[in-house]
């Protein structure tokens, strides 16, 4: 443990001085001021507030993880060709682990700062009555789940193929996303990874504001998909976690 907070200290002091940091502050800020100002003087259910911010998150997320793990990956690669980050701890899994720890501190990071301007936009310039909190940070947090195997991937994207390939299926992704939220994606979205948070952040809205008590089916839906989800997760990291440890760095003809 005490290893792997070195790590990550180092890994924050590492991305200090760059832009890594100043977008997940920077993005945030100006996604929710947006928003606010789009639904200004605008007659507005909590729903449809609640539902277009989950949304509006979870569908460019493929494309800003994608982004982020791009950057991370280059940095490493122009740090020594990734033998900074191979070589500087015992056993490697560890250097992977912190990695994935402050991208994903940093997400949540993110998403807390989006949800707190918005909340406080919603609250004293959009004046919504009996404003549900707990909904909008639970939905958050949906995101955030939803997100580990993505960082998982495009890390891994990242790392062998270089940034623009990440990017690239960052794109891809967020194409896959709201494909997902479609009726195309009723029945395999708890399979697809692009989907895990985009539909589990909806069907807890609605869960919230539109049904009088607990529906089962509703319910069932939900615990099917966090349970493929938590097994699917689990999965991306063991498989990560393998890979990462017999890794060598990028080659020549990657």
């Amino acid at each position: 443990m005490r290893l792997l907070l070195r790590c990550l200290k180092a890994d924050f002091q590492k991305s200090k001085h760059t832009s890594f940091m100043w977008l997940h502050l920077i993005i945030p800020i100006a996604f929710s001021t947006v928003l606010i100002l789009y639904f200004y003087e605008r007659d507005q259910s909590q729903f449809h507030l609640y539902k277009s911010f989950m949304e509006a998150i979870a569908v460019a997320l493929p494309l800003l993880i994608g982004v982020l793990c791009g950057m991370t990956a280059s940095l490493e690669e122009q740090a020594g060709k990734f033998q900074v980050l191979l070589g500087s701890t015992s056993p490697k899994v560890i250097a992977y682990a912190s990695k994935m720890l402050m991208l994903l501190f940093m997400e949540l990071c993110s998403i807390g700062i989006a949800l707190f301007i918005y909340i406080i936009g919603l609250k004293f310039i959009l004046h919504v009555p009996d404003l549900s909190y707990d909904i909008f940070i639970t939905g958050g947090a949906w995101l955030v789940a939803g997100s580990v195997a993505l960082y998982c991937i495009y890390f891994f994207i990242s790392c062998m193929f270089g940034m623009g390939a990440s990017v690239l299926i960052g794109g891809a992704g967020l194409l896959m996303t709201a494909l997902m939220n479609t009726g195309l994606g009723d029945a395999i979205w708890k399979y697809n990874p692009w989907a895990w948070g985009i539909r589990l952040s909806g069907l807890n809205g609605v869960l919230h504001f539109k049904e009088k008590g607990v529906n089962p089916l509703l319910m069932h839906e939900i615990n099917s998909g966090v349970l493929v989800m938590i097994f699917g997760i689990i999965c991306i990291i063991v498989a990560s976690l393998i890979w990462f440890s017999k890794w060598e760095g990028r080659k020549t003809f990657e």
